[in-house]
């Protein structure tokens, strides 16, 4: 049995399948994760005795025989390798389109919510009169999974009720981070559990026993919270956000007889790029 032959045949029947469970992944299709993983390995360490059973052919590429100097090929082909490195390592365009182009083709075409400046209007309190408000929630690239409350308090920092409080979490194991959440959500992949108070401290020191008021989860995308408070007079819109082990809190206060529209102070803040509330 020739070495050679081996590790060359064995590093063929690898890329092969690598490739189909590649194109697999591509596209979204959950089968195939594991295999190519598990033949990329095979197709490492295969490839580390192919390199060093055929190094003198490889230097040969390189270099001219003649004069020694490196050859225009070599510096062509580090010029691709370096340019889509670079360009897949930031996830700049076009390398981003092109990496999630799969994703985005079996999604009907649609980008994912977090590559685009899009919000999903979300309603709640309808039954409530009061003051409506408008806010409007863009979120950092850090809060890919945001547990998010918003609530009123009253001008002596009093918990009054809630604006937006989440029925469910949904988080992600380590084989699915990097899964769009929606895609997530809808193959069945997301984890989901009940919203408690005890998540978000600063809630919980106000009220323990919230109930909430919007069926699913804090939305992964940009949104919009179109609610009602009961609240005429000077009050306060408090947020707490929570991502991983990360939490942030903010606060603004609203007069509704001379407040049309109050920003959420962002300094020091990663979670969240902008926060504006409107009275209407």
């Amino acid at each position: 049995m020739k070495n050679k032959n081996l590790v060359s045949l064995t590093i063929g029947f690898a890329f092969l399948v690598m490739s189909i469970t590649g194109l697999l992944l591509y596209f979204n299709l959950k089968f195939g994760e594991t295999l190519h993983i598990i033949f990329g390995l095979i197709f490492f360490g295969f490839a580390i005795f192919h390199i060093v059973n055929n190094w003198a052919s490889i230097t040969g590429y390189s270099k001219s025989r003649k004069t020694q100097s490196i050859q225009k090929e070599f510096w062509v082909a580090f010029g691709i390798f370096a340019l889509f490195l670079i360009g897949g390592a930031t996830e700049i365009e076009p390398f981003k389109t092109l990496a999630h182009g799969g994703k985005i083709l079996m999604g009907g075409g649609k980008k994912r919510q977090d590559d685009k400046l899009a919000f999903t209007e979300v309603t709640t309190n309808k039954d409530i009169k009061g003051t409506a408000l408008s806010i409007m929630i863009q979120k950092g690239k850090e809060a890919k999974l945001p547990i998010i409350a918003i609530w009123t308090e009253d001008s002596a920092h009093n918990f009054v009720e809630p604006l937006f409080v989440p029925k469910q979490i949904v988080s992600l194991d380590e084989e699915h981070q990097n899964m769009p959440v929606d895609i997530a959500i809808r193959e069945g992949e997301a984890i989901i559990s009940n919203f408690s108070a005890t998540v978000l401290p600063s809630l919980s020191k106000k009220t323990s026993s919230v109930k909430p008021n919007f069926e699913k989860a804090s939305p992964s995308e940009n949104f919009v919270l179109k609610t009602n408070t009961k609240a005429t007079r000077l009050f306060y819109v408090v947020m707490s956000i929570k991502n991983d082990t990360q939490i942030e809190d903010y606060s603004v206060a609203i007069d509704p007889q001379t407040t049309s529209i109050a920003k959420f102070q962002l300094a020091d803040k990663k979670l969240i790029n902008k926060g504006i509330i409107e009275v209407e």
